[in-house]
């Protein structure tokens, strides 16, 4: 009959486990409010919100404020559909993550003397990046045997394997993005094929 150690290590594996979507919930949450944004700013860098109501603050880009739910001279610039569905997106992320120490540990910033409220980097779009490193660098694209190990991220460490093409890698769980430590790239949203020194910077090696 399986021991109380047992049941104590079944229930925290599954505690874990729900601490890692947890994560995972935020950091897709996030590329769906940046894709959402970015079809009207396409320039938007950073959002802040207020989690105890769910709602879109502001929206910033590389120098200023370029969106504010009260001012009338940039409300405009965000559709009441797509401002709609951010509003959405946040109050279901927040909802599933029930506290704010999940949004801490994916390095939201929660704004000095506002309670309640937070600011999030947006992360680079995927998509984007891969066409601008298939542009750049395509003769370089690292690629594989499909179902053969490709190495580790070099942001996560997960172990990669490449997927049916050869020309993607995978984690363990069959997830191409990324929800460890960003170490590789400034914002990269996806798992990071980390190669020798010799060969150059580390690639990603999505399609």
């Amino acid at each position: 009959m399986p021991s109380k150690a047992f049941w104590t290590e079944y229930f925290e594996d599954a505690y874990r486990d729900a601490a890692k979507k947890r994560r995972e919930v935020i950091d897709r949450g996030l590329l769906l409010i940046a894709h959402v944004i970015r079809e009207e700013l396409p320039t938007a860098t950073a959002i802040t919100v207020s989690r105890s109501v769910a709602s879109l603050i502001t929206v910033q880009d590389a120098e200023e404020t370029i969106w504010r739910v009260d001012d009338q001279a940039t409300h405009g610039k965000l559709s009441a559909r797509n401002v709609s569905s951010v509003r959405a997106t946040l109050h279901e992320m927040f909802a599933f993550t029930r506290n704010a120490h999940p949004l801490l540990a994916a390095d939201w910033k929660q704004i000095e003397g506002e309670a309640g409220i937070y600011r999030a980097e947006l992360p680079a779009d995927p998509d984007r990046d891969t066409e601008t490193d298939t542009a750049q660098a395509a003769p370089e694209r690292p690629q594989g045997t499909p179902g053969e190990d490709a190495g580790n991220c070099a942001q996560c460490d997960r172990l990669l394997i490449w997927d049916g093409t050869g020309k993607r890698v995978n984690d363990e769980w069959g997830e191409y993005l990324c929800s460890g430590p960003r170490t590789a790239s400034p914002r990269s949203a996806v798992h990071v094929l980390a190669v020798p020194e010799a060969a150059g910077e580390p690639q990603t090696a999505q399609s």
